[in-house]
């Protein structure tokens, strides 16, 4: 890294657009950035476009599924939207890693957990078999793993979902990358082990100083890891913020009502509180604001503003929301985390 690049954010991102084979769109002209030893948590519900947005900084998402289009992605400087499927592969598991919400499904059954993790690392870096069995055995211990020479020699099936988790934790950081994505990664888990692999990404995101973009409906999460927050809602990011301004003074009602569902000790329901609807599918967006059908604020206009410009409070806090200099400043009353 030279000292132009040093200033730069890790990951810039403009006007990105996930268009699927049908014609439907699904990720809207998205911009944003990621810093240097930064958490992003990218927050929504199950079908607002979060994880075709991540794959899109790996240029992975499959051809059959969808295109990819953007003004600009670019990796300290370097723009990703030209390169070739060849150039990218430095990129994808070196510069970039992933890991996924089902463990199990992100690592080959047919091969050791070990020798998974070495040819990865020797696919990406210049270094003996014997150098990157030690690498991977290395990596293994960073991720929490403590019986590294029976893991090392396991197939999956023959690991816990916790110790798989971990394991593909291991498989992504061996390489060193810039920036990790977390796609919902403590869903598959029991609440205990959830914290665990909380706490180990906090620690192991501090230890190599490497950024993070955390996928996750689960503002509990965001709380624990996030530095800002970008909430995403049918293909658009409706608020952007440091993390503490979402819980303290959030100014979309989609962000407010994600709020409303977390549980508290003050207020005890006999049911969860819950959005009315659904996120609206791809092609059945509605005209105006895209929350307009779900929201409790709608007054008239909402019916026109599906491209309004973010509003700004300050330079570090947006919302797609024409209210939204209404809500801003005003505390959340709601459950908080």
């Amino acid at each position: 890294m030279n000292e132009q690049t040093r200033h730069l954010p890790l990951i810039e991102v403009r006007e990105l657009t996930v268009r699927l084979c049908s014609g439907h769109v699904v990720v809207d002209r998205v911009s944003f950035e990621i810093n240097r030893g930064e958490c992003l948590s990218l927050v929504g519900e199950s079908g607002c476009g979060k994880t075709l947005c991540a794959l899109s900084l790996l240029k992975a998402v499959p051809r059959e599924v969808g295109q990819i289009s953007a003004a600009s992605i670019r990796l300290e400087g370097r723009e990703l939207t030209v390169l070739s499927d060849k150039k990218m592969r430095p990129v994808r598991g070196g510069c970039i890693s992933m890991i996924f919400q089902d463990p199990t499904a992100a690592v080959n059954p047919l091969f050791t957990v070990g020798s998974q993790i070495v040819e990865t690392i020797r696919a990406h870096m210049r270094v003996s078999r014997k150098e990157a069995a030690e690498r991977a055995r290395s990596a293994l211990v960073d991720a929490g793993l403590t019986e590294t020479r029976r893991i090392f020699g396991s197939y999956p099936h023959q690991l816990s979902v916790g110790q798989c988790q971990r394991a593909t934790i291991a498989l992504a950081l061996a390489t060193e990358p810039l920036l990790l994505i977390a796609d919902e990664p403590t869903t598959a888990l029991d609440v205990t082990v959830q914290r665990q692999i909380l706490d180990l990404l906090k620690r192991l995101r501090s230890k190599r100083r490497m950024a993070l973009l955390l996928i996750t409906h689960n503002l509990s999460v965001v709380a624990q890891l996030a530095d800002r927050v970008l909430i995403m809602y049918a293909g658009h990011i409706v608020e952007s913020a440091p993390a503490g301004k979402i819980f303290t003074a959030a100014a979309h009602p989609y962000t407010r009502a994600l709020l409303d569902c977390l549980p508290s000790v003050e207020i005890r329901r006999e049911e969860p509180h819950t959005i009315p609807g659904s996120v609206p599918q791809p092609g059945g967006w509605p005209s105006g604001c895209r929350f307009l059908p779900r929201c409790e604020f709608t007054e008239p206009g909402c019916e026109n503003e599906q491209f309004l410009a973010p509003v700004e409070q300050d330079s570090s806090h947006t919302a797609r929301c024409r209210l939204a200099g209404i809500l801003f400043g005003k505390a959340h009353t709601g459950q908080g985390v």
